[in-house]
């Protein structure tokens, strides 16, 4: 490394606020289609999100499997979300167009991330980097938690912004229970017991009515 590109890479007053600019704040800014439990109607964005996942995933990483690294999987909570800056949140009941974009528009943003971070930010380029490889236990244990989590949240909330009817909503639980049994089957279990809870529930549906489908 030259000493201009050393003096580039130098942390400084600057170099946080561009990180907390371009990549932090975003993140705040960026709303899920999930309420946050606090019973006022307002959407969970990414930040909290990425911190409910951490939390969650540290403190149930030890019960479900005892190898996995905490510090890994902390650091892969943290980082998973971070392409939505640019590729934006897509709900699993999006449009077709933007379900069809979805893995074109986050390629897209990874590149972007990578470009502009690499530098000066090595730590975040290699920890996206690695989660999206899918190579460690750990990054697939997040990736799983990650769909099982909007299921709690939604849960706890007792209500849904969308409110989609039961067949929409089984077919999304199909889809995240084949994520998880690939990615992290030990996990499934937990994931079982949250849809069970739904089908309790009809009042979360547009039809009111659970078909059993």
């Amino acid at each position: 490394m030259t000493s201009t590109n050393q003096e580039e890479a130098r942390p400084s007053a600057q170099s946080l606020l561009e990180l907390m600019r371009n990549v932090v704040v975003p993140m705040c800014g960026i709303n899920r289609t999930v309420f946050v439990p606090d019973g006022r109607g307002r959407l969970e964005n990414d930040a909290e999100h990425s911190f409910s996942l951490g939390v969650a995933s540290c403190c149930f990483a030890p019960l479900i499997d005892a190898t996995l690294d905490v510090g890994l999987v902390a650091q892969y909570a943290l980082v998973h979300d971070f392409v939505e800056v640019y590729a934006g949140d897509t709900s699993v009941y999006a449009e077709t167009v933007d379900k069809a974009t979805k893995s074109v528009r986050e390629a897209q943003a990874f590149e972007r991330i990578i470009v502009e971070n690499q530098d000066q930010f090595p730590w975040l380029v290699d920890r996206l980097r690695a989660y999206y490889a899918g190579d460690e236990p750990e990054s697939r244990f997040v990736y799983a938690m990650d769909k099982l989590l909007p299921h709690a949240m939604v849960l706890l909330a007792d209500a849904h912004p969308l409110r989609r009817t039961w067949a929409e909503y089984a077919a999304t639980e199909r889809a995240a229970n084949a994520k998880i049994a690939e990615a992290f089957p030990k996990l499934l279990p937990i994931f079982v017991e949250l849809c069970a809870e739904f089908a309790k529930r009809p009042h979360l549906f547009a039809d009111d009515e659970l078909d059993g489908s």
